[in-house]
């Protein structure tokens, strides 16, 4: 398979559409269609199976998946390793990020990469859940990412933050007055949830202190969830990272116990992680050392 190829059945097999992967790789859909119907034809199977709605991998093309992504990545340091010895600085490079990381911190970590290494391409995919973050940089989808939990995979993972979670509670709240919110009344007050609040460690602070949420509200927004705490329609909890420069009244409160999160990023391994892999990564570690500071004091 030439990269091409790989590149048009990993990008068919993420979107399960002909149309979408032919206008994310800037192809023609007849094209993306010909290059993957060649691709059948030469290995004798059938890759992906053809519905109204777009398609979906066949259980031949599920079991290849891995294989392919493994070509892709092994590929990618190739030509890395290929431009590294002929003394040039290129590369490309996909990394996985969350919203508080996209917007508090990347743009500065992607300034201070760009300036030193300015022909590697940075591809950035989205995902809030850090099981499935950790599982794409396990199966070769991205290179390296960043992770809010405890890392399972046997990855190269290295700390960058240890950040306090903190209550938002409207101006006129009863407790907007005090130095700390209480655990202990964790339940009494609405609360307004997060979709995502079990993949960060927030769902945790429940759990650990044996107390349900007394939810009035689901949300999949940040700044949503903080306009509505402005109005005294529950409280929230974010991680100090998220609460810097935000547009609301709102008062930001510690726990009386310190509730905690651990922002990570890692790779499978230092290692065999292509050249561009390894200085985003040390790039990453000096910007968050040297431009990080808790919002309170």
């Amino acid at each position: 398979m030439d990269q091409s190829s790989i590149e048009t059945f990993l990008t068919v097999a993420e979107e399960g559409s002909f149309r979408k992967a032919a206008g994310r790789l800037g192809y023609t859909q007849a094209g993306v269609s010909y290059i993957i119907h060649t691709l059948e034809e030469d290995m004798g199977l059938t890759l992906f199976i053809r519905e109204r709605t777009g398609v979906r991998l066949s259980p031949e093309g599920q079991e290849l998946l891995p294989y392919i992504r493994q070509l892709d990545s092994d590929n990618r340091v190739l030509e890395d390793t290929i431009h590294e010895l002929q003394g040039l600085e290129r590369g490309s490079l996909r990394v996985q990020v969350f919203d508080s990381i996209s917007i508090h911190w990347l743009p500065g970590i992607l300034q201070q990469f760009k300036k030193e290494y300015p022909c590697i391409h940075v591809e950035l995919i989205s995902e809030e859940d850090s099981a499935k973050a950790e599982a794409m940089v396990s199966m070769h989808e991205v290179d390296c990412g960043f992770f809010l939990t405890d890392v399972h995979s046997e990855l190269d993972v290295f700390t960058l933050l240890e950040e306090n979670l903190l209550a938002i509670v409207s101006p006129d709240h009863e407790l907007a007055d005090r130095e700390y919110f209480p655990v202990s009344r964790l339940g009494e007050f609405p609360y307004i949830s997060m979709k995502y609040d079990h993949h960060t460690g927030i769902r945790g602070i429940f759990e650990k202190h044996h107390t349900k949420p007394n939810t009035a509200y689901c949300m999949d927004n940040d700044y949503a969830a903080m306009a509505m705490v402005s109005k005294g329609l529950g409280y929230c909890i974010f991680p100090e990272l998220l609460l810097q420069d935000i547009p609301y009244e709102i008062r930001c409160l510690r726990f009386d116990k310190p509730q905690k999160r651990t922002i990570r990023i890692g790779t499978r391994s230092m290692e065999t992680a292509s050249k561009a892999c390894v200085k985003f990564i040390e790039c990453t570690r000096k910007w968050v050392k040297e431009n990080t500071a808790p919002v309170l004091t």
